[in-house]
């Protein structure tokens, strides 16, 4: 009883090692190097987005806090503009107050840096937006400032949504 355990279960085992190996070989139809298909530079995979517009937001507990659309032509962004701009309650889109005003302005600088750029090339910069151009705000009464990491977010999450509108 026991050598037929033992057999049953080698003759399994070696069904499921075949069965995942394809007829192709242990790396299945994607070869030892990966998916084939058009590639880019340093042999990575060449993404393309459709034309049109997209939306996408970045949400932290329950709020909403950036929500942009964009429209991409050939992959490049060709305009983009906030939909939605919010933290601790206060939209930063339609407040009174200066320096919230000058947050906003940053948010809208670092937003339009990436319009005119490819769109798989530009996002990194968004997680360094001390390189960018953005004007100064004295932000040290309110702890507002700038986090262009939730603008990449919202722009990732438009893009892995897809299309819109045409």
């Amino acid at each position: 009883m026991k050598k037929l355990f033992v057999f049953l279960f080698v003759t399994m085992a070696a069904f499921t090692l075949a069965a995942c190996e394809g007829p192709e070989g242990p790396e299945g139809p994607e070869g030892p190097e990966g998916p084939q298909g058009p590639e880019g530079p340093e042999g990575e995979i060449e993404v393309s987005y459709a034309d049109g517009t997209y939306r996408g937001v970045f949400v932290d507990g329950d709020e909403v806090q950036v929500n942009v659309q964009f429209e991409l032509e050939d992959n490049v962004v060709t305009s983009a503009s906030f939909r939605h701009l919010a933290y601790g309650g206060i939209d930063y889109l339609d407040s009174d107050n200066e320096t919230i005003q000058g947050v906003a302005q940053q948010h809208e600088d670092a937003l339009q840096h990436v319009v005119g750029e490819d769109v798989r090339e530009v996002l990194d910069d968004l997680y360094e937006p001390g390189e960018l151009d953005l004007e100064d705000v004295d932000d040290s009464n309110t702890g507002a400032t700038i986090r262009a990491n939730k603008i990449r977010s919202a722009i990732v999450d438009g893009l892995n949504r897809g299309v819109y509108s045409n």
